[in-house]
Order: C-alpha cells, then structure tokens, then sequence
C-alpha cells in the first residue's frame, strides 16, 4: 500500500458544488462562480467529476463549458472534496482508496451527506475500498514520495474530532495502512483557520525532496507558528538522515470580507496536467508568489484564479478539489 503524491498523472479530478447557505449567506454565488472558474480551468486539460445535490445541477451546466465536464448527482451538506472525498493508494500495481470517518470537523452539525461521499465516490469509480473510524480530513495530511507523512496535532489529535483511539494509535494505524516510514506533526496551523490548522496551508511536497512551506514576516500574528514549523520540520528531516529543500512561500497579505479574517495561503493550490492553478487574493505578493512558481516548474503554466468568496467559505482551490491518482 502506498500513497501517491499529488504532482503525479491524474486519471480525473473531483470537485463538489457548493451548497452550505449558512456558511456562505448572500456571497454563495460569487463562490459558485470561482468554483465555476476553477472546475473550467481544470478541464482544459483534465476530467473534471462534479458531485451536486440535484437542485444545482441545471446551474452547473449553465455555468461550466468543457466536454471533460461530468456531473454527478450525489447528496452533499457542503463542498470541501479534499475532506470528504477517498484518499488514494496503490496496492499490487492497482488503485485502492481508504474511507476515513468526517465529523464536520467536531463543530458542524450537518455532515451525514458528507461522511458517505467518500464511499460512493469510490463505488462510481469502481475502485476498492477501505472503511476506517480514524477521522481523518484530506486536507489533514500531506504526503510525499518517499514514505513521509505530515500533519498536524491540533487536527487530528483535536477532541472535537472524537477519535477513538489514542494519538499514539492513531499513528501506528496510519504508518500500517500506507506503509509509512516517517509520520510529521507540526504543533498548530494558521491562526483562525476554520479546521483547527489544515497541513495544506502550510506545506506541500513537490518532489526531487523539495518542499515548500508557508512563511511570513514579523508583524503577522501567524510568524511565530510558521518560525517554529519550519525549526521542527528541518530537524525532522535532520534526525532522520534525508535530503531537503525548503522554499519559503509567503502569506498573502491578510484581508477581511464582512468582517471576516480570510486565512489565506498560496499553498493551496491544486496540481493539474502541465500546469499549476494558484489561488491569486489582489494583494502584493501574487506577484512575488508567481514568480517563485515558475522558476519552480519551469515545464508547467502557472495560472492564478480569484478565489475570495470560496476562502470565506474556509478553504481554497486545494480544499475543493481531489485528484484521482492514474496508475
């Protein structure tokens, strides 16, 4: 069993319309409508599966435009695939996936819908799959290609989360099931961020053992954390003997739609076929982060996307999307 990193050939991308009126009030078309963006960018290149409570289904199909486009009726409290959807492995040359437990991340009250999507995703796609009671978010970890596994502690190991088990199991089950060499936590994510600190905020592995990590400078409330993470992860990979390479990706400056603080981070961003779709906030460091990208993929376009109204929401362009491994 082992995971397959994000950078690898996709078979498809999945990616759940919004849905959560509560959560997005009168903002929720404007969100609709990056989500739009987002799903039309990707099927330039890539399959693109769109899961929708059947009553958006008709609004979908006016506002996406790809014959790579497939819509897929499927009941839904809300729209983070990453969380909800099937973590994906290879076992025995095949693709496998696992079904971990949702909770709405221990402070949403609708989350039944959600917690099946997973499942039935994997028996759309006709790929086996496991059923395990670790609650465990797709956007909770991160994973590279040389058995390295990271996360965070005030995600999984949250009481809100109601895990079952003790940290200490927690881990071992998740070193079995990937066959990991190495599990990572920070100590905390992004102050404010909705899921307690989502490691797809913070770092994102891109291979050739380079890593990119979010940073910032000493007036933003976050530096702290982010000084620490970046101590702890490279005397992680010191203690344990392996090559790396460490690029600082700024936060984007901080802003607020009605009144609320947008917890930002250009780490979340999704890897599609020759190209890389960044979230781009209207503030000084797009520039500055762009630049950084295609001096990094030299062989890959770098395309930014206005994506405010879905971060209001509590994610981004990684956090709605989930990309089916091609094996």
């Amino acid at each position: 069993m082992k995971l397959i990193p994000e950078w690898y050939e996709h078979q498809n991308c999945l990616i759940a319309w919004p849905c959560n009126k509560v959560l997005y009030g009168e903002i929720i078309n404007n969100a609709r409508d990056e989500v739009a963006n987002v799903i039309n960018e990707i099927a330039k290149t890539e399959d693109v599966i769109v899961l929708s409570n059947k009553e958006n289904i008709n609004e979908i199909k006016s506002k996406t435009f790809h014959e790579k486009i497939y819509i897929l009726e499927c009941k839904l409290d809300d729209s983070w695939m990453r969380d909800i959807g099937p973590i994906f492995y290879s076992e025995d040359k095949k693709l496998k996936s696992i079904s971990f437990d949702f909770n709405g991340y221990g402070k949403y009250p609708d989350y039944s819908n959600d917690n099946k999507v997973s499942k039935f995703i994997s028996d759309y796609l006709n790929i086996p799959t496991k059923i395990s009671d670790l609650v465990i978010e797709g956007g909770a970890i991160t994973y590279d290609d040389k058995k390295n596994l990271f996360s965070t502690k005030n995600v999984i190991f949250n009481k809100n989360r109601k895990q079952k088990y003790s940290s200490e199991n927690i881990l071992k089950q998740l070193k079995i099931l990937f066959e990991l060499d190495y599990i990572f936590l920070f100590e905390n994510g992004l102050i404010d961020d909705d899921t307690d600190g989502h490691v797809d905020n913070l770092l994102c592995p891109i291979g050739n053992n380079k890593y990119l990590i979010a940073s910032t400078h000493k007036l933003d409330p976050n530096y702290e954390i982010l000084e620490k993470n970046k101590i702890d992860l490279i005397k992680f990979f010191k203690d344990t003997e392996q090559k790396f390479d460490l690029i600082e990706i700024p936060l984007p400056t901080r802003k607020k739609i009605n009144n609320k603080n947008i917890v930002g981070s250009y780490i979340n961003f999704y890897f599609s076929k020759n190209k890389i779709i960044l979230p781009k906030f209207n503030v000084r460091e797009d520039n500055e982060v762009k630049t950084i990208f295609e001096k990094l993929f030299p062989d890959r376009d770098i395309i930014m996307l206005e994506t405010a109204n879905i971060n209001y929401g509590g994610g981004n362009i990684h956090c709605i999307t989930m990309n089916v491994p091609k094996i």
